[in-house]
């Protein structure tokens, strides 16, 4: 049983600490793949406008959709509102959790790249485009 513990804690710290790329596949769907290809979530549109996430086997993980502000507002597979994501007066995209906390925020750089940095202004990773034009987080170790 120890030894099942410790595989699971290395499995979620390499999944955790792993290189994602964001592509499009030939339905226009959104696909999340990590370092070895496999893939994570596919996000699409659903009828209604909202953006939803499911993993490799249709299962919801989030749903996004826009209140009357403006703001992302992030929902788990069971509607209860996880997040909100609106744009602060510098242009950074700042995410909060349900109670007003910033989890993290997101700028560009002077190259055209996402940063992503956390409540503290600490970097956490990068978000940068390949030669194909796929969007690439390289966490920041």
């Amino acid at each position: 049983m120890k030894k099942l513990l410790i595989i699971a804690v290395m499995l979620m710290a390499s999944i955790s600490f792993s290189q994602i790329t964001y592509s499009k596949d030939y339905l226009g769907n959104t696909v999340a793949k990590d370092q070895y290809g496999i893939i994570v979530a596919i996000g699409t549109v659903d009828y209604l406008g909202n953006f939803v996430w499911k993993d490799a086997y249709g299962n919801i993980i989030t749903t996004e959709s826009k209140d009357y502000l403006g703001n992302i507002v992030k929902k788990n597979k069971y509607g209860i509102t996880q997040s909100v994501q609106s744009t602060n007066y510098l242009g950074e995209i700042v995410e909060k959790d349900i109670y007003g906390n910033i989890l993290y925020t997101l700028s560009t750089n002077y190259n055209g790249d996402m940063v992503k940095k956390d409540k503290y202004g600490n970097i956490l990773g990068t978000y940068r485009k390949d030669y194909l034009g796929n969007w690439v987080f390289y966490p920041e170790y």
